[in-house]
């Protein structure tokens, strides 16, 4: 879809226009491109804004103004005031899945990002079931974009309940270890990466990103043995977390003394 249609799609959907199909088929595209997200947030934001202002009159992201002096400076006040609840949005999701990392070990990450979460390919999707797992793993996806990490936890965990395939499964551990993670539950997210990383159904690139968040997870609960072997995993997968793995082994062979300082 081009932008334009990606747009009137979102607008359609607010209306409740959108058949449940269509709803599907837009959520995929907002997993795969955050930003048509954001376009949603916004434009929700800027309904109730103006409803809050005006109880007659609605204005779009995508509207024009009307040329008078006093409606550019209202719609101006609108853009402002609309701009700044976006920027407080996405300032409180950061400060929230950043969670509570008093004590981590200073060579781990701080926090993962979120769009290291795995959505589903809905349209790969062959039986009822898988479809409706595909479906819903996407809306557990936006509750945390959303910043709703216990809401989409306690959902994913339901999720691995009803007999993902293995595929599916792999992506729901996946999440939910970054979710722990971001939460600081390092022992919970360890559990899950574990799992996610021994998978033999997903790419070697997801197999990689799990080992390298496991060896985190485990740099953080002081399982420095466990972290090196973790992020060795990673290491040899020769992906993009090679050079981080690189430096996190010297640092971690440093720290417990090994004599070489080279990845095995």
């Amino acid at each position: 879809m081009s932008e334009k249609e990606i747009y009137r799609e979102i607008t359609r959907y607010i209306d409740g226009d959108l058949s449940g199909e269509e709803v599907d088929n837009l959520w995929e595209q907002f997993i795969n491109n955050p930003e048509y997200y954001k376009w949603f947030e916004t434009e929700l934001h800027l309904r109730d804004l103006a409803k809050d202002e005006n109880g007659k009159n609605i204005h779009s992201i995508h509207s024009r103004s009307q040329s008078t002096p006093e409606n550019t400076r209202n719609n101006n006040k609108t853009w402002i005031i609309a701009a700044a609840a976006v920027v407080i949005l996405s300032f409180g999701m950061q400060l929230f899945f950043a969670g509570d990392t008093d004590n981590p070990h200073l060579s781990s990450i701080s926090q993962i990002e979120i769009d290291e979460m795995s959505g589903s390919d809905i349209m790969r999707s062959e039986g009822t079931t898988s479809h409706s797992v595909d479906v819903e793993i996407n809306r557990a996806l936006a509750l945390a974009y959303e910043g709703n990490a216990e809401s989409a936890a306690g959902k994913f965990k339901t999720l691995l309940l009803e007999d993902p395939d293995p595929q599916q499964k792999a992506r729901i551990e996946m999440n939910l270890g970054i979710l722990y993670y971001n939460m600081a539950d390092y022992d919970q997210a360890r559990v899950y990466f574990e799992s996610a990383a021994e998978t033999d159904a997903m790419s070697r690139f997801f197999n990689e990103k799990a080992w390298w968040f496991l060896g985190n997870a485990y740099l953080n609960l002081e399982m420095l043995e466990d972290a090196r072997s973790a992020v060795n995993n990673a290491y040899l997968l020769e992906g993009r977390f090679i050079e981080p793995a690189a430096s996190l082994l010297k640092n971690l062979d440093e720290e417990l003394g090994h004599d070489s300082d080279q990845p095995e």
